[in-house]
C-alpha cells in the first residue's frame, strides 16, 4: 500500500466523521481528495488487495 493511502486509512481511523462519509457510501477518491490525499481508483483497489493479503489485516471498522 501507497504511503498516501496508509495515511488516508489512519485519517479515517482518526476521525469519526471521515467514519461516517465513509459508512455513508461516500466515493473514496473523492473523501481522499476533498481530505488533502490524491490517489486514483486503481491505487486503491490495489492498496485493498495488498491489505487484505498483508499479515497487517483490517480494522473492525474495514471489515
Amino acid at each position: 500500500m501507497n504511503e498516501t493511502l496508509t495515511n488516508f486509512r489512519q485519517a479515517v481511523a482518526d476521525s469519526t466523521d471521515l467514519q461516517e462519509k465513509v459508512k455513508a457510501g461516500a466515493d473514496l477518491v473523492a473523501l481522499g481528495k476533498e481530505s488533502g490525499f490524491e490517489f486514483t481508483q486503481e491505487e486503491l483497489e490495489t492498496g485493498w488487495e495488498e491489505l487484505q493479503e498483508s499479515d497487517e489485516g483490517l480494522t473492525d471498522f474495514e471489515l
